[in-house]
């Protein structure tokens, strides 16, 4: 948006202008899949103002009702792929420094829950049948010096009674989940053959643990 607004000498209040501009702005970025910092990114370059700041006051009025969420489509709208990687490098840095990923997704939808969905379900969609597009996103982000959360190397949550301590599966299943990504391109190597025997190796090994 290309409207700008004259900044007050006095920063402490928001006036009517600035908060349709506010408004309109986070609808524009929100309508366009984008995490919801960019709108606030945008009002600090309009007005002056910091972007914590920004975000603090949008959450307060949210909370007050004074925005109210459009109800848009946005549930059923396919992803690009340029929001699948701006959503994954979002979602692994606000994991990184402790953050849950209902919290980020949460905020990235501007408080609907309905946005909030659709972000945690591509995101869980992607970690279970895309991981290069993780590691990706991993990539990116310590190429970038930002704090950066691997999903793939995380303890799996037990559920079929493992005892506590035993990972010897867990870890060649993220062995395995890795070859794949790391060896889908190469040529000359029978790699469908190699995968298929690590995996057969994971399930001997959960069958002597059970």
């Amino acid at each position: 948006m290309q409207q700008t607004v004259e900044k007050p000498a006095v920063r402490a209040g928001w006036n009517e202008q600035e908060e349709t501009l506010l408004w309109a702005q986070v609808t524009q970025i929100r309508r366009a899949g984008l995490p919801l910092r960019s709108a606030f990114e945008n009002m600090a370059r309009l007005t002056g103002r910091k972007p914590n700041s920004i975000r603090n006051y949008y959450y307060a009025r949210v909370k007050e009702g004074a925005f109210v969420p459009e109800k848009t489509r946005s549930a059923f709208v396919p992803f690009t792929k340029e929001e699948t990687q701006a959503m994954l490098e979002t979602v692994l840095s606000g994991q990184a420094r402790g953050r849950s990923v209902r919290g980020i997704t949460l905020e990235m939808g501007g408080g609907d829950k309905r946005a909030m969905l659709r972000y945690q379900n591509k995101y869980r969609s992607v970690l279970k049948n895309t991981p290069q597009e993780v590691y990706a996103a991993l990539e990116r982000l310590r190429a970038e010096g930002k704090p950066a959360f691997d999903p793939y190397a995380q303890p799996r949550v037990n559920k079929a009674g493992r005892k506590p301590g035993s990972t010897s599966k867990t870890e060649l299943d993220r062995a395995i989940l890795r070859l794949k990504t790391e060896l889908r391109d190469v040529s000359g190597v029978d790699t469908a053959g190699l995968i298929d025997r690590l995996a057969s190796l994971a399930a001997r090994v959960g069958k002597r643990e059970t």
